[in-house]
């Protein structure tokens, strides 16, 4: 008697759930980009560093994904910024060199820039009824047709230049939109960009939003709030070192100005979050430390394009994981078009992959089999573990980072059936690839020739 009993029970609340509405599915998450600019690899304390103050940005590693093998496209901060917001080699559409490039009166201001028939990231989610805002860095076109507003950005606050001055009062070169700001009313230039993504996340707080917040520090000018300053100074045998550690704190104070709007509204659990760097450290203009990684900003090497690298989505991905194949900051956009339920275009070719598939442990391969690099006169390509390089001087060099992160022992001549391999892969890549829209000044060949001496590099490194 007392089974029929259930049996009845269970069937009427068969039938009564039958009956209800199907639950809404998700909200869309919302998406951050951290993007930081000339960081050093090891400038990080989820990344190592016990003398830099990084606890905002080392919280997100905590409590998500930290990538041990996370690249950019590029050593250099346009390209590398061309290949993130595109999902695509930026080689594909010309856009090999930095920004402004070397003077030519056929290539005019015009046309220097991330090219008009390139799918922004920004493009796709505003499509999809996302408000879109970017704050700092943009350095994709100084030309007003490039201008973030036109490429897919509802607000922009920021440079369209590579670079400002940070001290309070002196930013001359931000724009709001169109307009431009008095800079004698700004604060330490991190801390406006870190007020107006809070502002921002404030004001579209009740939609999905995408914010891009573009750091231009660690770059140049070497300027650091004094209180910071004073600090760190404590810490640190020179000076610039310390300025370092300073500005780098200020980075990790405006990501926490985001993250307490975001946990106020209680939007931290669906927000998607990136935080990674535009490039290798910058040494030594910066003094920037890439260790235990070789070489630095401008080269194919390691240290030029291993960068540090988290995903935060509390409501989706495990928290203290660590991922260790291969990515790319080419997997940005896939993986934020699929988390917001959008396809990829059709119309053209991606080379980034939707990383969630091997966060969730649906996929246990490694999301690429190859990894390509070209910058003005070097390149580089990884299989697997094995990286070949070529260098300005046009020699190769092949490493095994499983076993020399360091790239410290050339193996060509033990595995020169590797190297062939993957020069003819190279060179088939390369093959493809148009000329590039603009060059740079024949003096970077020399300079970045210089950066893959590590003897050169480690004459930089001043704590």
């Amino acid at each position: 008697m007392q089974k029929h009993r259930i049996k009845a029970i269970e069937l009427a609340l068969f039938f009564l759930f039958q009956s209800l509405p199907a639950m809404p599915s998700p909200q869309k998450p919302n998406i951050i980009i951290f993007f930081t600019d000339d960081a050093g690899y090891a400038d990080f304390g989820f990344q190592g560093n016990q003398d830099f103050s990084t606890p905002n940005i080392d919280r997100l590693s905590k409590g998500g994904v930290h990538f041990t093998n996370a690249y950019v496209t590029a050593s250099v901060c346009s390209p590398s910024r061309a290949g993130m917001l595109t999902g695509r080699y930026q080689q594909r559409f010309g856009h090999e060199y930095n920004l402004p490039g070397m003077p030519d009166p056929k290539i005019g201001a015009e046309k220097r820039g991330l090219p008009l028939s390139e799918v922004l990231l920004s493009d796709l989610l505003k499509r999809a009824g996302y408000a879109t805002g970017l704050i700092g860095k943009w350095h994709l076109g100084r030309h007003e047709n490039f201008h973030p507003t036109k490429r897919g950005f509802d607000e922009f606050f920021g440079m369209v230049e590579g670079g400002s001055s940070y001290k309070s009062g002196s930013a001359k070169r931000v724009h709001s939109n169109f307009k431009k700001v008095d800079y004698t009313r700004l604060p330490y230039l991190t801390d406006a960009f870190g007020d107006e993504a809070a502002a921002f996340v404030q004001r579209h707080k009740d939609q999905p939003f995408f914010l891009y917040l573009s750091f231009n520090a660690p770059h140049t000018p070497m300027q650091a709030r004094p209180d910071y300053l004073a600090h760190f100074r404590k810490k640190f045998k020179t000076e610039k070192r310390a300025i370092n550690a300073a500005m780098t704190k200020s980075i990790d104070e405006n990501v926490g100005k985001v993250l307490m709007k975001l946990e106020e509204h209680r939007l931290l659990e669906n927000t998607l979050i990136f935080f990674t760097n535009d490039n290798g450290g910058a040494m030594p203009y910066n003094a920037s430390l890439n260790a235990p990684l070789r070489g630095t900003k401008g080269t194919c090497l390691e240290g030029g394009n291993r960068v540090p690298f988290i995903v935060h989505w509390p409501a989706l991905l495990p928290g203290n994981l660590v991922y260790d194949k291969p990515i790319s900051t080419l997997d940005i956009l896939p993986t934020t078009l699929a988390a917001a339920g959008q396809d990829l275009p059709q119309d053209r070719s991606y080379d980034g992959v939707d990383l969630l598939p091997y966060l969730k442990g649906d996929k246990d391969k490694a999301p690429h089999d190859l990894l390509f690099w070209k910058l003005n006169w070097g390149a580089a390509v990884r299989f697997k573990n094995f990286k070949l390089v070529r260098t300005p001087a046009d020699e190769y060099w092949l490493f095994d980072l499983a076993s020399d992160i360091s790239e410290t022992r050339n193996i060509i001549r033990e595995r020169a059936d590797v190297a062939a391999e993957l020069r003819a892969q190279l060179e088939k890549w390369e093959a493809t690839l148009p000329e590039p829209g603009w060059v740079s000044h024949p003096r970077w060949r020399e300079h970045s020739l210089q950066r893959y001496d590590q003897e050169t590099v480690d004459s930089y490194r001043r704590n």
